[in-house]
């Protein structure tokens, strides 16, 4: 298992206080972002000896306009390539689908102008 920093970067490298105000208007809207993360820290069990990272984000992005295929894209190879499955369970589609739209599986072309969250 791995834990999430709650702290965001501060400056620059935080890219959601570009959205701060479509968060607060639309909550339930999905918006697509990429981040850089490394481990801040290691919790160590000392009975089992498991280790456990905390990982923090140290920049993140929105990713909005013509970019958002690419980055759909991306996320589903991922996704596949991490779970060996081809066809993704419901859940993760619908995930998909909140975030980029009407998206073709096979293609990944956008095929209603984007998802909800531009």
């Amino acid at each position: 298992m791995t834990k999430l920093s709650s702290a965001l970067p501060g400056g620059d490298g935080n890219g959601l206080a570009a959205i701060a105000r479509a968060l607060i208007d639309n909550p339930e809207e999905v918006h697509v972002a990429i981040a850089l993360v490394d481990c801040v820290r290691k919790t160590i069990d000392t009975d089992s000896g498991e280790v456990e990272p905390t990982a923090r984000i140290r920049r993140v992005e929105v990713i909005n306009g013509q970019d958002r295929e690419l980055a759909q894209t991306m996320l589903r190879r991922a996704l596949e390539e991490r779970t060996g499955q081809v066809v993704l369970p419901m859940d993760l589609e619908d995930d998909l689908r909140a975030a980029f739209g009407n998206v073709d599986p096979d293609t990944g072309e956008i095929l209603d102008g984007g998802g909800e969250g531009q």
